[in-house]
């Protein structure tokens, strides 16, 4: 039997555009909101009842 479980992450970047007009919105340091899902798809474990453990896909995104 297969399943899929999903993980959410959400992290905030900020940046600048240094080459814009001079008072154009984007020139300012300002900062935007990300929510990233991670699927993993497969066969449920017999043993376990797992797909996979959810630690290994926070382990998987950190060094995203």
């Amino acid at each position: 039997m297969s399943a899929t479980i999903f993980k959410d992450f959400q992290f905030e970047a900020a940046h600048r555009l240094p080459h814009v007009p001079r008072g154009y919105k984007c020139g300012r340091l300002h900062g935007h909101s990300f929510m990233v899902r991670l699927e993993l798809t497969g066969e449920i474990d017999q043993q376990t009842g797992w797909i996979g453990d959810f630690s290994d896909i926070s382990k998987a995104f950190k060094p995203l």
